[in-house]
C-alpha cells in the first residue's frame, strides 16, 4: 500500500487542453486517448492497449478512468494500469482536463498526484 502511495505522488499530473469546435462538445474518445499515448509516451511508458469508456462530456469535474496495459515502467519506476480523466476547466470552445495515473493496487478514487508539479500542454 504504501507503493501506491509514492507512486501517486511520483507520477505527475498531465494537465492538457482541446479546443473544440462547439462550446458544448464532447471530448472524443479518440482525443482523449490520443492525449494519453502521448503523454504516457513523455514519461517514459509505450502503451500496448488503452481503452477509454466513451466520450468525455464538457462538464466541469466530468471524469472516466481508462484502461491501460504498458510496456514497461514510467520514468518514476511507477507501474500503472489505469488513468483517470478529470475536466478541469471549461471555457467557450476549449476543454482542459488532467491525466491522473493510477499504479497498479491503487482504487479509482485514490487522491491526485500533486497538481504542483502538472504539466500543461495542448492537444487536438
Amino acid at each position: 500500500m504504501h507503493r501506491a502511495g509514492a507512486a501517486a505522488r511520483a507520477v505527475a499530473a498531465l494537465l492538457l487542453g482541446v479546443a473544440l469546435a462547439g462550446c458544448s462538445r464532447d471530448v472524443s474518445q479518440e482525443q482523449v486517448e490520443q492525449s494519453i499515448r502521448e503523454a504516457m509516451a513523455e514519461q517514459g511508458a509505450v502503451i500496448s492497449s488503452l481503452d477509454c469508456p466513451g466520450d468525455l462530456p464538457p462538464e466541469l469535474d466530468a471524469r472516466m478512468i481508462c484502461q491501460v496495459d504498458m510496456d514497461g515502467l514510467l520514468e518514476s519506476g511507477v507501474e500503472v494500469d489505469r488513468i483517470r480523466v478529470v475536466v478541469t476547466e471549461v471555457a467557450g470552445r476549449e476543454v482542459r482536463y488532467r491525466l491522473e495515473p493510477l499504479a497498479v493496487g491503487a482504487p479509482d478514487d485514490a487522491p491526485a498526484p500533486d497538481d504542483s508539479a502538472a504539466t500543461e500542454s495542448p492537444t487536438g
